[in-house]
């Protein structure tokens, strides 16, 4: 997270984010228990909540599911995007529900994004619409085998 992002967010901001990425309470009330840790009241923490959402800081909050056991498919994809372009494609990208991951990187692949549905045939027809609306190729990398690693974005104090 970029320095000029981080100060847009107060410190109470910066340690909300940290508690929904590593310690999300499994709670009825979760706001409350969130509130509780940064000394707001549970509706001061939604507001809060929903102003980073807003403000793109967070994209979704929910669990990580292992796909596979649920009878998903996952594919990770690359794309190598003109830079002019780069806002439009991601966008497209971003609004299917199925994508999980979608980041900028560099290098000639500089899209990448993993995309989950219920059948092969339903990420290909997703797959190619994007190709088709944009002129683009995007490559396949489909699942050997599953590493999981655990992805936790530091929020910088100041």
């Amino acid at each position: 997270m970029s320095k000029a992002f981080v100060k847009e967010m107060d410190a109470i901001d910066r340690r909300m984010l940290t508690i929904l990425q590593e310690d999300f309470p499994l709670a009825e009330r979760p706001f409350e228990a969130i509130g509780a840790k940064v000394g707001l009241t549970e509706e001061e923490t939604r507001k809060r909540v929903k102003s980073l959402k807003d403000r793109g800081y967070i994209r979704r909050i929910g669990p990580v599911l292992d796909a596979g056991k649920l009878g998903y498919t996952s594919l990770l994809c690359g794309v190598a995007v003109p830079s002019e372009r780069l806002e439009d494609v991601s966008g497209a990208v971003s609004r299917e529900a199925g994508v999980t991951h979608n980041y900028e990187r560099e290098g000639e692949l500089n899209l990448w994004f993993t995309v989950t549905m219920e059948r092969k045939e339903d990420i290909e027809r997703f797959l190619t619409t994007l190709e088709d609306a944009f002129s683009v190729t995007i490559q396949r990398f489909p699942e050997k085998r599953t590493f999981k690693i655990r992805t936790r974005f530091s929020v910088p104090e100041d």
